[in-house]
């Protein structure tokens, strides 16, 4: 048991857990085999997920143990521990002029590149999870792995058999590694691909709703790398980011420029690279909050809104109307291009034509009892309204202490949940990680 550091997510910081462990592969796997009461097993990598710690639970923090940065002599590979952040891996890889993808936010840690790793430049270079090539760690059953990515990606509708062969069996496990590592396994380092550091160029705004209709029904177009992301609190954040060396991107924001017509603290500005881009969300409060919160969140996936825009601004613009914190936030980033080229069959990311992935953060001052309750009832209505026009779930946070778990599983898996649970059934057969 160690003391540990503090947490990001303020509402797993305030938890009373029964206690903290911090293990290597081999210590982790023994732990296991002797047995770890009570379960499920709670694991702390980046410490923004409101799961990393719970009451009465232990938490596995891999932040101690877990910290390696290793690049190879070519520079286009780097290992990187579970318990790194991933501002602290764009801070290594700058000194060799590379980058990973990454998100909106570079505080989390490696749970976002596991469970698909959703950002910026997903139109461009794909999903983080799309430049894993190895992973390592242990198994919910305590035997230790090391995958590199298969020669040949899993086929569509194959479930996993014990009693396949190791080719098989491989790419079986490498596909729900790659998208639901939680419910079957502890990783604790991951191999990636690395892209040439490149500048971009990042727009933000202050819009109105027409505004960001007109900003959604633009975007929807785009064939090239930038991509719109908004977030939508007293005021809408429009935040489009693109490769400062793509010309039709170029061309493209400045023409939705003139379309939108003024918009409140406009600024372009062009940054080295991910690790310098601006914060998303700082220009949607024009406050700062004050006092402790607690949150959840949920992600939801789904194609182009087309024709169903207009009613879908209105039920949110309702919504927030109605939202029962300040805090309470509902945003989206845009998906589509490199990261629709991967086949469904390869990763338990199956949401491979969503173009649009709307996130709602619900949000009560801690121990408020009766506020997060309300809060909770705005996030499941909001989620009720998202899920006409967004059917797929982006598991980005997990939620087995809340009634909407199961349907988020069904909606994030569909078809390759019974395949996930033979996996489930065969890696963690006695339910030390989170349920499916």
């Amino acid at each position: 048991m160690t003391k540990h550091a503090a947490l990001w997510n303020p509402m797993a910081d305030d938890s009373h857990p029964a206690g903290w462990i911090s293990a290597d592969a081999i210590s982790l796997s023994k732990l296991i085999r002797q047995g770890i009461q009570p379960k499920p097993l709670q694991v702390c990598a980046g410490g923004t997920s409101s799961r990393c710690a719970a009451d009465g639970l232990w938490t596995l923090d891999l932040r101690a143990r877990h910290r390696q940065l290793i690049i190879n002599e070519e520079g286009d590979e780097v290992e990187i521990g579970a318990g790194l952040t991933m501002a602290e891996v764009l801070e290594g890889l700058q000194t060799q002029g590379r980058s990973i993808p990454v998100g909106l936010s570079t505080v989390p840690g490696c749970g976002f590149v596991l469970t698909g790793g959703i950002g910026p430049l997903s139109r461009s270079q794909g999903l983080a999870m799309d430049h894993i090539v190895g992973l390592r760690g242990v198994w919910g059953n305590g035997d230790i792995f090391d995958l590199s990515v298969p020669a040949n990606p899993a086929s569509a509708g194959t479930a996993f058999s014990a009693g396949s062969d190791n080719q098989d069996e491989t790419q079986q496990q490498w596909k729900g590694l790659l998208g639901a590592a939680p419910f079957l396994a502890v990783v604790t380092a991951i191999r990636l691909r690395t892209q040439r550091l490149t500048p971009l160029v990042i727009w933000r705004s202050v819009g109105s709703v027409q505004q960001l209709a007109i900003a959604v029904e633009a975007a929807e177009q785009w064939k090239h790398s930038a991509s719109l992301q908004w977030a939508w609190n007293e005021r809408i954040e429009l935040f489009i980011a693109c490769s400062a060396d793509d010309p039709a991107a170029m061309t493209a924001v400045q023409t939705l420029k003139t379309l939108l017509g003024h918009c409140a603290e406009s600024s372009m500005t062009i940054v080295p690279g991910q690790h310098a881009q601006p914060p998303f969300g700082a220009l949607a409060t024009s406050t700062a909050a004050k006092g402790r919160f607690h949150s959840e969140v949920i992600s939801r996936l789904g194609p182009a809104w087309g024709q169903r825009l207009p009613s879908l601004l209105a039920d949110l613009n309702q919504l927030m109307s109605e939202r029962p914190h300040p805090g309470c936030q509902i945003s989206a980033q845009q998906l589509g291009g490199m990261s629709s080229q991967v086949p469904v069959s390869r990763t338990s990311f199956i949401h491979r034509d969503a173009i649009w992935k709307p996130w709602i953060n619900a949000v009560w001052n801690a121990n408020d009892q009766e506020g997060r309750e309300r809060a909770l009832d705005w996030l499941f209505h909001a989620n009720t309204i998202l899920t006409e026009s967004c059917p797929g779930v982006h598991l980005a946070q997990i939620h087995p202490h809340l009634s909407c778990h199961k349907a988020e599983l069904n909606d994030a898996f569909q078809n390759w949940l019974p395949g996930l649970n033979q996996l489930k059934s065969h890696h963690d057969p006695y339910g030390l990680l989170p349920p499916l």
